[in-house]
């Protein structure tokens, strides 16, 4: 009887087994980690087959919230995973901080070419990003990158997608298998817009200070001198408390906004890029 081939509708244990069986043939590998779901599960799952071949690496950067970073960190160190972190710049990258639609391709060409080059140094086979099957079908430039580098994706490459990967994480008992997508703070930022430290700095302490009245997922997203704020349905009952609505007002203006707007339409991911 001739063996299924593995696609999107194979059953998730035989998405797992290819996995493993992907994993295992890299021999050696860098992996890309960012603290969120998909990066921790290829990351655990990697350090389990490949042991001591196989480096996580973590990108400090001033796109990255210090919270998330942190975190990140209190994460790998929690699952006992050997951490590497390395200082990555966006901002040093003119190509990027043009802000086009593109931007997210020069990102991943930089970044994960650090990564190659360290592999190269160390004599490690490749390079491995948590990209996931239903990322594939979205728009994302850096995807021509990780393409145009050689770099692997195990997780899309298997079919999983982002429910499957979540609940695999919970049954391996990750903490953060239900942790919300954090993509990068320039997502904040309208493309053609520069993308600068000053611009960077509002949008990071603006969210900061809206996740301080207790509303887990926000979106602060900048239009110049109007802070356009994404909440979901809890955030809105939250933010629009008098003393909260105040004092959001308020800090959001001594960061240089002159118009603080809620956005009807509720937390949206990626509404940048509609």
């Amino acid at each position: 009887m001739k063996s299924r081939k593995l696609n999107e509708h194979s059953k998730i244990g035989d998405k797992v087994g290819h996995l493993g069986n992907i994993i295992g043939r890299l021999g050696s590998a860098i992996v890309a980690y960012s603290g969120g779901v998909d990066s921790t599960f290829l990351s655990v799952t990697a350090a389990d087959i490949l042991k001591d071949r196989v480096m996580i690496v973590l990108a400090k950067s001033p796109l990255m919230e210090v919270e998330e970073f942190n975190a990140a960190k209190k994460l790998a160190s929690g699952l006992k995973l050997k951490l590497t972190v390395i200082e990555f710049n966006q901002l040093d990258i003119p190509d990027f901080t043009v802000n086009n639609k593109d931007r997210c391709y020069h990102c991943k060409l930089n970044m994960l070419g650090i990564l190659n080059e360290t592999a190269r140094a160390r004599h490690i086979r490749y390079v491995c990003d948590g990209t996931n099957y239903d990322d594939l079908s979205e728009f994302r430039p850096g995807l021509v990158a990780i393409a145009e580098l050689g770099v692997r994706s195990p997780l899309a490459e298997s079919f999983l997608t982002k429910q499957e990967i979540r609940s695999l994480a919970r049954k391996k008992g990750l903490p953060n298998w239900k942790k919300p997508a954090m993509p990068c703070l320039a997502t904040r930022i309208p493309h053609r817009t520069p993308i600068t430290h000053e611009v960077i700095g509002q949008v990071s302490s603006g969210e900061s200070f809206i996740k301080g009245l207790g509303i887990e997922h926000v979106r602060l997203r900048h239009h110049r001198n109007i802070a356009r704020i994404e909440v979901d349905q809890k955030g809105f009952t939250k933010l629009l408390k008098k003393d909260n609505r105040k004092a959001t007002v308020e800090a959001l203006k001594e960061l240089g906004y002159k118009h603080i707007t809620v956005d009807l339409a509720g937390y949206q991911m990626g509404s940048m890029s509609r």
